[in-house]
């Protein structure tokens, strides 16, 4: 069920395309809350290339991105990761789009709790009508938080 997206994303291009793709993103969104790996499937395309904001490896198709979300959910459980887009732009024909936004990320480890914040790029294609992400790429802002930052 496709979640209203924020009123206040900028929307460019075709305007019915990127709020598409605004309530896709609410949904994963949802999907990433509710650790619900077939919904976040869904919103992958089968080669979609994630590069993480910090050290970590980049990870590249969808069932190594699954794998990633699983891991991740059983080793921290409390874990959230919330991207907010302030703008969608969707090309002349309607078939790629750029989004753009901040991106929040908190857990817990060893009774320290871990914040990690940013801006992000994502990369989208429509197929057969079905907006897929494409490409994600995080840069990491601000962190805080763990036995070595306090």
């Amino acid at each position: 069920m496709a979640r209203a997206p924020k009123s206040d994303i900028q929307l460019l291009g075709d305007k019915q395309a990127a709020r598409a793709i605004a309530a896709a993103r609410a949904d994963f969104n949802a999907a990433l809350e509710n650790r619900a790996l077939k919904a976040i499937a869904t919103h992958l395309a089968e080669d979609a290339v994630l590069v993480p904001g910090d050290e970590a490896q980049l990870i590249t198709g969808r069932a190594a991105q699954i794998d990633a979300w699983a891991s991740i959910f059983s080793q921290m459980p409390d874990v959230s990761y919330v991207r907010t887009p302030s703008r969608i732009e969707v090309c002349e024909d309607s078939q790629l789009a750029a989004e753009t936004g901040r991106w929040k990320g908190a857990w817990s480890t060893d009774g320290f709790a871990i914040r990690y914040s940013g801006r992000y790029f994502a990369k989208w294609r429509c197929d057969d009508g079905v907006w897929q992400i494409e490409a994600e790429t995080f840069v990491t802002m601000k962190r805080s938080g763990g036995a070595d930052q306090g």
